[in-house]
């Protein structure tokens, strides 16, 4: 049986998109003892643990930037060196996912010190653009140092979109790119529901509240559709550093009865709620592959959203937003097209939901990675 150890810098109960990513790859990965190395962000975790049939490893870790970035203490780096030093290295491998953390570069060298099988994933299809200027200065200091490295010595780099794979053929030419293993979900229904066009769309936006992520060009179209008498309510799920203004921008713009910001939902309420909606938003400078844009079409919501990473791998590219074009204006705009053209759009999506429903899907992408 294969050993394969996988660093990834926040896993469970910690869940964003790399963390599904992971969980859903590797629970369905065969004839594998999976173990999952990721940082003890929360001082009350176990130190080992398991979830399902993925062992876990969470090395002492201290952070550096809030809520965003863990580095290993050096308790935390013997622990890394230890299992990768204990490990059978002929029937390991050393799997990283996203080039930004420390960890993963800690990995790529020690698994070229024991000589064993490293391949990386990445999620990532541009630099960092939130935080800072110091925070991005570091972030493009890294991504061309240590990011390089990790990247350019890995066996075979998997992209999880077409849009992360120009991004490196583009900034990492050396790199040995394998074939595309999409983030992918698991789909209840083989169609697109046809539901009638509601009276009042309920607009909804799932993901960090943070500026790269186009929320106040969101909250300023808000401003305008109310100001337009469109009938509408937008729903914000997540959580991050601009949640506190985004809430003052709705109080002070008199949103409320428009707007709700309901914070971070676990995820399986998160799944429960896309059911309850009409239109997905995501105004994104900057994806991988939106994993929330899948969610969203598998569960029959259109969406409006901006042509960046591998969105245009879910819906097409006439149907999004030039990134160069986005505005409020723009986004309130695409909002009311959207449900004024219900139908017409509605039909539309029948052949987009069944072209999603063969390349996203985890049993393909996993034979991919098996094949190679």
């Amino acid at each position: 049986m294969k050993r394969i150890l996988v660093f990834c810098a926040f896993y469970k109960p910690h869940l964003g998109g790399v963390e599904k990513y992971v969980e859903n790859f590797y629970k369905r990965l065969p004839h594998s003892e999976v173990t999952i190395v990721t940082s003890k962000y929360d001082k009350a975790l176990n130190s080992n643990d398991r979830d399902d049939n993925l062992n876990i490893i969470r090395i002492d870790s201290c952070q550096i930037l809030k809520d965003k970035y863990y580095i290993p203490t050096i308790h935390g780096l013997k622990e890394i060196i230890k299992t990768i030093k204990n490990t059978n290295q002929k029937e390991t491998e050393i799997h990283t996912h996203t080039r930004f953390y420390l960890t993963n570069f800690i990995a790529t060298v020690l698994a070229r010190k024991y000589k064993i099988k490293h391949y990386h994933f990445e999620h990532g299809s541009s630099f960092v653009q939130d935080g800072s200027t110091l925070v991005r200065l570091f972030a493009y200091l890294f991504d061309h140092t240590l990011g390089k490295y990790i990247l350019n010595k890995s066996e075979v780099v998997f992209p999880i979109s077409e849009g992360v794979r120009k991004f490196l053929e583009k900034n990492y030419p050396n790199t040995k790119l394998g074939p595309t293993l999409y983030n992918s979900y698991d789909v209840k229904s083989n169609y697109f529901k046809q539901s009638p066009k509601p009276a009042k769309p309920k607009l909804l936006f799932v993901g960090r509240l943070v500026k790269s992520k186009g929320i106040y060009e969101l909250i300023e179209a808000a401003k305008i559709l109310k100001e337009e008498n469109f009938p509408f309510t937008l729903t914000f799920i997540g959580d991050g550093s601009e949640r506190s203004n985004l809430e003052k921008y709705v109080l002070e713009n008199n949103l409320s009865k428009n707007v709700i910001i309901k914070g971070k939902l676990p995820y399986e309420k998160t799944q429960l709620e896309f059911p309850k909606y009409d239109i997905f938003i995501n105004p994104s400078y900057t994806e991988g592959l939106p994993t929330t844009v899948l969610e969203a079409l598998f569960n029959n919501l259109l969406i409006v959203a901006t042509n960046v990473g591998g969105t245009n791998e879910i819906i097409p590219e006439e149907m999004l937003i030039n990134i160069e074009k986005l505005s409020p204006k723009t986004l309130a705009k695409e909002i009311q097209n959207t449900f004024n053209n219900w139908s017409v759009i509605k039909a539309k999506y029948k052949g987009i939901y069944k072209t999603s429903e063969e390349k996203f899907s985890w049993d393909t992408n996993i034979k991919k990675y098996l094949n190679l």
